[in-house]
């Protein structure tokens, strides 16, 4: 018979025991002749909160002796935990109303009685055993019998009849060591060279020290690796200095150059033990559903398939040993779920965490490689989420999304890599990413899209980026007032959309390239654009409705736009930029209120489109000098616009100049005429038809 390894036990929450009640009717003839009160008492075992005749368990009378006597009074007083009654109750006080004022006074009082609540039964406690297992079929290196269950007859013994859940956890083979000898170079480990032996785990299995396997250094100075011999020795496991096993390490040099490493050679000792994979590994897919699952898991170290917690009655999980899951965590739609923490290092997939309704606390405290998707959503109380201890990578994608009570991301400053995209979207709470400069300061690599959107609390983000892969899109944030990355070179688009107070952009002013578009829209708190070392954009420029800028002096690095540069509905804007040498597409100016000529504009030469509208201070287009093609041209309601001085201008395949009311017509028909050729579609009209040109 095998003995039981250890017992551990887990208290669930007390039963309830159904409401105790009062209930006051008036007493039938054959109990008080001469009429009374009946007090009943009994247990609400439907839970309606009403004692209705079923439930009645005890009934007491008070009787008048005669008609004629004073009036029987009862009244229910509520009773506190304490003495008499532990868990609470009422006290039931009767007597007669003798001096007839129909309130039952102290001095009246005949008999009390109290009816106390029932106390919570405590529930049986979940035990668990764990049971030594000799290598064999079902675990090739040894392992444990796990049983757990919840012990239902209260004798504190987990028999046969309770146990709910039982498997093999088995220990795992202990990776061997492996070693390798290079050249080492004259310095600070050799001041004339020698040779560096390194020892490790090899934990691929592939029979070589890896880089990223070495464990240990040591080194035989002053010789030449060829001078240099090594040679290793298996220990045997059993003893005192490797009890798993291991590999003895003998380095020196060969001074009488026989090929052999005598022991009078040995300058280099040293004893690499296997490394013991922490707790006990659980073959497959776990599910937990009740509370013997969470006791039963309890010194795992590794699950080789995936952790399942879904549509479980466990209110806390705490997973303290285990480290490794091989394929997926998933915990969803738990209606009572509180907490869950674990201590998981390696994840070998993804991570979900969804619809939990109560959920209020997670943690994974580890830190290490999550190789897929982390996604964070749909937990309206979650306030307190970590992400590792220790630094973390993320291979896929982040999103925590729809939170309502979360406040802040400083759980996630030990995000270091995420592979793909980050979005943080849609937090009702969320205030602030609350990562610092120094050691908590977030993920510095992501390799998609990073989305901050309609998060409606959030006031700061600031992120310390080096590398975005894709876009970074910030949108539709009302609180927002300061966002930072310090991306130098965005592949995609840089999109900043109705961030009403948002006006300061630390890091921005080291950007320089960006790749797709550039939209600012709707900041209407953003007094000063710095974005200083931009030199080009590869899509679109759009700076539409943003209220307080007026001038472009710090884009004046600005040098050429692959798109086409949109400048709508801004009223304070006046100047431009200083050195746009190129736009591959269109020009639209529209509604900019003061914008009196096109200054920054001048070295353009050719365009798919200019559209000029609707300007109110506009005067001129006389900047526009080198202007030489634009396939279409739309110049309309711009009231003040009375020159257009387009010397260069001589291929236009779409023409349109119209309601500019101090324009002259003959301007424009003049514009029309030194054209090489005859657009395609012309139209003139609405212009100063009164003044006469020279």
């Amino acid at each position: 018979m095998c003995a039981v390894l250890w017992m551990a036990c887990e208290r669930r929450e007390p039963e309830q025991p159904p409401t105790v009640l009062v209930r006051i009717d008036p007493a039938p003839a054959v109990s008080c002749p001469g009429g009374g009160t009946a007090i009943l008492r009994g247990a609400d075992r439907d839970g309606d909160g009403q004692l209705s005749d079923p439930e009645v368990e005890s009934t007491e009378y008070v009787c008048q002796t005669a008609p004629s006597v004073p009036v029987v009074l009862v009244r229910r007083l509520p009773l506190e935990p304490g003495t008499p009654c532990a868990a609470g109750g009422t006290r039931v006080e009767a007597g007669t109303d003798t001096n007839g004022d129909g309130q039952l006074d102290a001095s009246e009082v005949r008999s009390t009685e109290y009816v106390c609540q029932n106390e919570p039964t405590p529930s049986p406690s979940v035990l668990v055993t764990q049971t030594p297992e000799a290598p064999g079929n079902h675990c090739a290196a040894g392992g444990i019998l796990v049983r757990a269950g919840v012990d239902t007859n209260r004798d504190g013994t987990l028999d046969d009849a309770e146990v709910e859940r039982s498997f093999y956890g088995c220990q795992a083979e202990p990776s061997p060591v492996v070693i390798r000898a290079k050249a080492e170079p004259a310095g600070t480990n050799c001041t004339l060279g020698g040779v560096a032996v390194q020892a490790g785990t090899d934990t691929d299995k592939d029979g070589s020290l890896g880089d990223g396997e070495v464990e240990t250094t040591s080194y035989v100075c002053g010789e030449a690796p060829e001078a240099v011999l090594v040679e290793t020795h298996r220990i045997l496991s059993g003893g005192t200095t490797c009890p798993d096993g291991g590999t003895q390490i003998l380095a020196g040099t060969d001074s009488d150059r026989d090929g052999v490493l005598d022991f009078s050679e040995i300058t280099l000792r040293r004893n690499e033990c296997k490394a013991k994979e922490p707790g006990w590994i659980y073959f497959g897919d776990y599910d937990i559903r009740t509370a013997a699952d969470v006791v039963a898991l309890q010194g795992a170290g590794r699950i080789t398939g995936a952790l399942f917690v879904r549509g479980s009655e466990v209110e806390q999980i705490d997973l303290p040993s285990l480290k490794r899951v091989d394929s997926s965590v998933r915990i969803y739609g738990n209606p009572k779920l509180v907490s869950f923490s674990a201590a998981i290092e390696e994840l070998g997939i993804y991570l979900q965490v969804h619809d939990n309704p109560l959920l209020t606390s997670f943690s994974i405290s580890g830190g290490g490689e999550f190789h897929g998707d982390v996604a964070i959503t749909h937990n309206p109380r979650l306030n307190s989420l970590r992400l590792g201890f220790n630094p973390v990578r993320i291979a896929g994608s982040l999103w925590v999304e729809d939170n309502a009570a979360l406040q802040s991301l400083s759980g996630l400053s030990k995000v270091r890599h995420i592979g793909r995209n980050l979005s943080v979207a849609r937090n009702a709470s969320l205030e602030s990413n609350g990562w610092s400069l120094y050691a908590d300061y977030g993920p510095t690599f992501i390799g998609g899209r990073l989305t901050v959107a309609q998060n409606p609390k959030l006031s700061r983000f600031i992120s310390f980026l080096e590398t975005v892969g894709e876009d970074i899109q910030v949108t539709e944030n009302p609180e927002l007032f300061e966002f930072g990355a310090s991306v130098q070179v965005l592949p995609g688009s840089l999109l900043l959309q109705h961030n009403p107070k948002l006006y300061l952009l630390p890091g921005l002013e080291q950007l320089r390239i960006v790749g797709g578009d550039l939209t600012l829209e709707r900041l209407d708190a953003l007094d000063v654009l710095h974005l200083d070392a931009l030199t080009h954009v590869g899509g679109s420029f759009s700076f539409i409705g943003n209220e307080l800028v007026w001038h472009f002096f710090y884009v004046d690095s600005l040098m050429s736009i692959g798109g086409n540069l949109n400048l709508i509905d801004n009223p304070k804007l006046a100047f431009l930029f200083d050195n746009l040498l190129a736009v591959g597409g269109g020009v639209r100016l529209e509604r900019n209120d003061a914008l009196v000529q096109l200054g920054g504009l001048g070295w353009l030469a050719r365009l798919s489109s200019l559209q000029i509208l609707d300007n109110a201070k506009l005067h001129s287009l006389s900047h526009l000098r080198r202007l030489s093609s634009v396939d279409s041209l739309l110049v309309s309601g711009n009231p003040l616009l009375t020159r257009l001085e387009l010397p260069e201008l001589t291929s236009v395949s779409w023409l349109s100049i119209t309601d500019n009311p101090a324009l002259p017509t003959c301007l424009a028909t003049a514009l029309r005429a030194q054209l090489s050729a005859t657009p395609g579609s012309v139209t003139i009209s609405g212009n100063d038809e009164t003044s006469v040109c020279p």
